[in-house]
């Protein structure tokens, strides 16, 4: 079967998100001050070959341990469909 997966990547709470801050600085610069709390992460989209979505998952979270993600300053959520 053929499942897609949606993998976000974020900063954990209290890491320094530097793109966050030069993007919040601009659009506080551009007028837009009723945004607040703003982060920055990546977006992995793709589909896997797999034979349940339990494995696919799986799969996808040893990609994301070895490769899409530093797990020391990264937190990731993975969507099956």
């Amino acid at each position: 079967m053929i499942f897609n997966a949606n993998i976000k990547v974020n900063f954990k709470p209290g890491i320094n998100d530097p793109q966050a801050i030069s993007i919040f600085d601009a659009i506080h610069n551009l007028g837009f001050n009723e945004i607040s709390n703003l982060s920055s992460g990546k977006l992995f989209s793709f589909d896997i070959n797999s034979n349940s979505k339990e494995k696919a998952k799986d799969l996808c979270i040893e990609l994301c341990e070895k490769l899409l993600s530093n797990p020391v300053i990264e937190n990731y959520e993975i969507e099956i469909n």
